[in-house]
């Protein structure tokens, strides 16, 4: 079995698009400013044109902020959603099962025509999804609602299938060694290669969609070790961000929950309280089954770090083969770390952590380089924000500010996006030899930067976005 018969295969490149899509990662990382804003610029006017017409929300706020057509990068800035808007729709329509509403309340939000599906019969989001695929091209993904709300990303089969492609290939090397997914296949022979995710198989979520990418691309169902082969709900994930504010809020006798997800989330507590035993047994089952072999490994670092504090205490070292790819990121979440975190975690693994940053909105990631930069694809135009005023920065030299973007790959809702995101991006190339721009590793959130309340500022009219916003709650029928 070869690398090209197990990888996903990669969809059609879509009309116009072929200057973005057909050039090699790798020769795209080398183009200067001067090109690589011209082919963005073009595709932005090809994704403008053909989506302003079809999606609701995005043509309302084109026509309160005045913008009809597209001369420069910086003319679609005030047409970038705020982050809030894929989950801008009232909770009561969750809390009610009014999910016709949500659906309409979708409607605005993608190319596609929802105006057929049935959600009548719907009473949670787990049916209402599977309602959406049923009916419609759409294959939704979700955030892990940890305000209580799921933002829903209205993704098509074709970004689908692109993510799936995409997430394989972006490994690209500018020294011309070998595609590290391709060392990795090699190194089981052309066989499927083992794959670790100490998670949730199934699901939804970017994480249990990456999962589908790398069995369905280089692995198989009978070689792939996970915390819990079941569903992830996407109805608890709402409800325990929900349990969570509300209880910050001391409103936990407010919650209004229906008796079928409350046994399910009591379910699921009890199933935490042995969580302990649960992570012991998932890692001598690694241990048992992989020691030495070259793995695909997802997990976020407390994951690795745990398994490497078990591999310590075991007196183990270098736990896959040296082929191993170790994909992580997500930071630290909240835990205390020792300065020699990387160096151990690397040594206990065998294998180097590769680095990325990315979110549910984006189709394409930035992916670490040797000198711990981030690098953006072409196909995500980049915008830096001031904090305060919202209008973008020059795109020179380095500059501090709120992340947002355009991508350029997604087809079936409005790839712009301002992020709550606090970053620091160089323009004028990085030592590894990429010539575009890179985001510095010490990304914030914006909401603890600033004690908890990120209030988004954005280029052009503020009132625009809120009244496009309200416009687009009214028209589901909500109000």
């Amino acid at each position: 079995m070869t690398t090209t018969e197990t990888m996903t295969i990669r969809p059609a490149t879509p009309p116009g698009m072929a200057e973005l899509f057909d050039a090699p990662r790798e020769e795209q990382a080398l183009w200067d400013q001067a090109k690589r804003e011209g082919v963005q610029l073009a595709m932005a006017r090809l994704r403008f044109e053909s989506q302003a017409p079809k999606i609701p929300q995005l043509k309302k706020l084109a026509e309160l902020q005045g913008v009809d057509r597209v001369n420069a990068l910086d003319d679609l800035a005030p047409l970038l959603f705020r982050h809030t808007i894929y989950k801008s729709y009232p909770i009561s329509m969750v809390t009610r099962g009014r999910f016709d509403l949500l659906t309409k309340w979708l409607d605005g939000l993608t190319v596609h025509d929802l105006s057929g599906v049935d959600a009548s019969q719907c009473d949670s989001f787990d049916s209402w999804f599977v309602a959406l695929e049923a009916q419609s091209p759409l294959r939704p993904i979700h955030s892990t609602g940890t305000t209580g709300k799921l933002s829903v990303m209205p993704r098509g089969i074709w970004e689908t299938a692109y993510f799936a492609w995409q997430f394989l290939h972006s490994y690209d090397t500018l020294d011309g060694s070998p595609d590290p997914i391709d060392l990795l296949i090699e190194a089981n022979r052309g066989g499927p290669v083992p794959i670790v995710h100490p998670s949730y198989r199934h699901g939804r979520h970017l994480a249990q969609r990456m999962m589908d990418a790398l069995v369905s691309g280089i692995g198989s169902e009978a070689t792939t070790y996970v915390l819990n082969n079941d569903y992830l709900s996407a109805d608890l994930m709402s409800l325990v961000g929900q349990v969570r504010g509300a209880s910050q809020r001391s409103e936990l006798d407010q919650l209004e929950i229906a008796p079928a997800l409350l046994e399910k989330y009591r379910a699921m507590v009890l199933g935490q309280q042995d969580q302990q035993e649960i992570q012991k047994v998932f890692f001598e089952r690694l241990v048992d089954d992989l020691l030495g072999k070259a793995t695909y490994v997802v997990g976020v670092t407390p994951h690795l770090y745990d398994w490497m504090l078990r591999g310590e205490e075991r007196g183990i070292n270098r736990l896959f083969a040296p082929q191993s790819i170790v994909a992580t990121g997500g930071g630290a979440k909240g835990l205390d770390l020792p300065p020699d975190w990387k160096e151990r975690i690397e040594a206990f693994i065998g294998a180097p952590m590769r680095f990325g940053y990315g979110m549910s909105e984006s189709l394409g990631g930035a992916m670490g380089c040797e000198h711990g930069m981030y690098h953006p694809p072409v196909s995500s135009i980049l915008y830096i924000l001031d904090l305060e005023t919202g209008e973008p920065l020059p795109r020179e030299g380095t500059q501090t500010g709120r992340h947002a973007f355009l991508d350029l790959i997604v087809e079936s809702y409005w790839g712009g996006f301002v992020t709550g995101d606090k970053v620091t991006v160089t323009w004028d190339g990085c030592g590894c030899g990429r010539r575009g721009p890179f985001f510095h590793p010490d990304i914030q959130r914006l909401s603890e930067a600033e004690g908890g309340d990120d209030k988004v500022s954005c280029s052009g009219s503020a009132d625009a976005h809120k009244e496009a916003t309200d416009w687009l709650i009214a028209q589901s029928g909500a109000i």
